[in-house]
């Protein structure tokens, strides 16, 4: 019987590795060590250490916290979350944006792998704000999406 090593895990493990080295790579522009942004996000800091080695995967909800210990303003920490989902076993809704309509952020993440685009491919996303209505999407083929997603009530 031949030992064969399963390709899709292999590729599983590149994507995190490639993931954990944005985390790093965040980490070191906050100027923070890795017990630091452990503390700062609430998360211990083998966590950190793993997640930046590609050793192991981390739910939406603690790549949220690592997002709010690293400063990440709204629209970056919602582009690491949505990144942190390709992988995630778990977790399939973005936590913790209180003041956007949960059909939204609950309804992307299918919207999108439907459409066949994957965090990978998205340069920026604009997340609803103020008298702006719709959340844009601009690719890294800088194609722009607008969603308008409106909740309808029978009352």
């Amino acid at each position: 019987m031949q030992n064969v090593k399963p390709t899709i895990k292999y590729g599983c493990m590149r994507k995190e590795n490639a993931f954990g080295k944005k985390i790093k790579g965040l980490r070191a522009k906050a100027g923070l060590t890795q017990p630091q942004l452990a503390s700062s996000s609430g998360v211990a800091t083998s966590i950190v250490n793993d997640i930046e080695n590609g050793i192991r995967s981390a739910g939406c909800k603690t790549i949220n916290k690592i997002a709010l210990g690293l400063g990440l303003d709204e629209q970056e920490r919602f582009l690491l979350v949505l990144k942190g989902l390709e992988f995630s076993k778990r977790d399939f809704l973005i936590p913790d944006f209180e003041q956007y309509p949960a059909e939204l952020l609950n309804f992307l993440p299918y919207v999108l792998s439907r459409a066949g685009i994957t965090a990978k491919s998205i340069k920026n996303i604009e997340l609803p704000t103020g008298g702006k209505k719709n959340l844009e999407i601009t690719l890294e083929s800088k194609r722009k999406i607008q969603l308008d997603i409106r909740v309808i009530t029978n009352s």
